[in-house]
């Protein structure tokens, strides 16, 4: 290339670059002004019409400042993940050219069959595209939303110059605030929330889309472990803990075999006398290699690979073999709290299953109070799940309401249900004994119970201020560290013989509220 060409090709180079500012690109009619007053007619000839004909060619006055993603999805326009990872691609190259940043947000939302109702299917995706325009009244005008998924969307921010960690939860905080207010479809009213998970440029492990879009995938599988509104930034951690579950992934079928999987037992004590009134059994998984895992390691991996039912029923198995080796060790336990996750609620032999292994090992039923978390309150729509429920009363199995509090229960829920005991989230009872505000919340829960004649029993409780405290209220049961951790079977005797001093309950009509009749 000659030098005559290498400086018309420089001079046309600078001319764009400033032309595609909008800075420069506003002074062009006060120029082409300028050189008409002076009688430079050539110039404002060239700055009025030739100027805007060599950018149109050259495409600037058909893309935004930027060059921005090739392929733009219109807002919550369903895109596959291949699409996905090339618009990534496109917008990190725009940030490499302009000096900016950017990050994904993975968005997943949750109890999207709550708003079914009775009145048939579809609400889903009406749901999802109400929360659109609210997503997006929460995002600048050249960030782009897309649908990932059924219950998904990805949220690609255009090119910024911030991108840490505070400015991405401005983001997730406004968002979260937005899905979570009521949605009325068909005239019902009802609420969804939302998990996230969030990688920025900076955090992903390679600057391509498809390791940030998997990154972002990483986030929010952890962040759906730790319930609704959850939310989780991808960091190396994050994605230790995720090649961990897919490598239990592969081991759950021999765990459930060889009986790597099995309970561990927390004692539920009086709290005015310290006697035993139940354990519950929690799972363990003693991995070979890994230890004892607790379930907040293994419960999302079992459920994906659809294990939830082997697993209850090995941990009701076991449990009801502990209750026989109690007996036999001369120790009072009255009662044995069994977990069972809304998955195992949708079975329908779900009812028919437990009353025959409780027969088989000839143990009361009214000795398994069958723990059902607050959230399960919402789905009484479902036949399934009330029929389970009614059938295991009737059959004299105790109800246990767990996490009280945390979730949108209502009386008429707890009625309706037939709950015997309400367990207090232990939310409310960290630091009882010096904030007033719990203590109110608490007192108003104990009321409530002692009017509909349903027990409580308060988790978490971890020092003896916040047991005196829950004493003194008229709490009748106490879960919690500060009473004792989790233990093994074989180390519950032991602890359970230990305390053979202490007054036992008659019977199980001592673990009904006082004042009642």
């Amino acid at each position: 290339m000659s030098t005559a060409s290498r400086l018309a090709a420089r001079i046309r180079a600078t001319i764009l670059r400033s032309a595609a500012r909008l800075e420069w690109t506003l002074l062009f009619p006060s120029a082409a002004a300028f050189a008409w007053f002076y009688g430079q007619d050539a110039v404002a000839m060239l700055l009025i019409f030739g100027l805007p004909i060599v950018l149109a060619l050259d495409g600037r006055l058909m893309r935004p400042r930027g060059t921005g993603p090739s392929t733009r999805p219109a807002a919550g326009e369903p895109f596959g993940r291949a699409a996905i990872v090339q618009v990534v691609d496109d917008v990190l190259k725009d940030c490499a050219r302009r000096d900016r940043t950017t990050a994904l947000l993975r968005v997943e939302i949750d109890d999207l069959e709550i708003g079914d109702g009775g009145w048939g299917g579809g609400t889903g995706e009406a749901t999802m595209d109400r929360l659109v325009p609210r997503i997006s009244s929460t995002l600048r005008g050249q960030d782009i939303i897309t649908r990932l998924g059924e219950d998904g969307f990805v949220i690609i921010l255009a090119p910024t110059r911030h991108a840490d960690l505070d400015t991405l939860m401005n983001i997730v905080d406004r968002l979260q605030a937005a899905i979570a207010e009521p949605i009325s479809l068909n005239g019902r009213s009802f609420r969804v929330h939302s998990c996230v998970g969030i990688c920025s440029e900076a955090m992903a492990p390679e600057r391509s889309g498809a390791a940030m879009l998997a990154a972002t995938d990483c986030a929010l599988r952890i962040a759906r472990r730790q319930g609704a509104d959850a939310v989780r930034a991808f960091n190396p951690d994050i994605r230790m803990q995720v090649e961990t579950d897919h490598r239990l992934s592969t081991q759950i079928e021999d765990a459930l075999e060889s009986g790597q999987i099995r309970p561990w037992f927390q004692p539920q004590v009086d709290a005015r006398t310290g006697a035993i009134v139940g354990f519950e059994a929690l799972a363990r998984w003693h991995h070979p290699e890994l230890g004892v895992l607790s379930p907040d390691r293994f419960l999302c991996t079992i459920a994906s690979a659809g294990r939830g039912a082997e697993l209850g029923e090995c941990i009701l198995r076991a449990g009801l073999k502990a209750l026989i080796a109690w007996d036999a060790a001369g120790l009072s336990v009255p009662c044995l709290g069994i977990n069972v996750s809304l998955d195992e609620l949708m079975d329908p032999r779900l009812a028919e299953r437990i009353a025959w292994q409780v027969d088989r090992y000839d143990i009361a039923p009214e000795r398994i109070a069958i723990e059902i978390l607050e959230t399960v309150t919402l789905r009484d729509h479902d036949a399934i799940i009330m029929r389970n429920l009614q059938t295991l009363r009737k059959a004299g199995f105790r109800l246990d309401l767990d996490d009280f509090g945390t979730g949108a229960a209502s009386i008429a829920h707890i009625a309706q249900f037939g709950v015997h005991r309400i367990k207090i989230d232990r939310s409310f009872v960290h630091g009882i004994e010096s904030d007033p505000a719990r203590r109110d919340v608490v007192s108003a829960i104990l009321g409530l119970a002692q009017r509909l004649r349903i027990a409580t029993l308060a988790e978490g409780v971890e020092t003896p201020a916040e047991q005196a405290v829950l004493a003194e209220m008229g709490c009748p049961h106490l879960q919690g560290f500060g009473i004792a951790r989790p233990m093994p079977f074989e180390k519950t005797v032991r602890w359970a013989q230990n305390r053979r001093s202490v007054k036992q309950p008659k019977s199980l009509s001592e673990m009904e509220p006082r004042g009642t009749a």
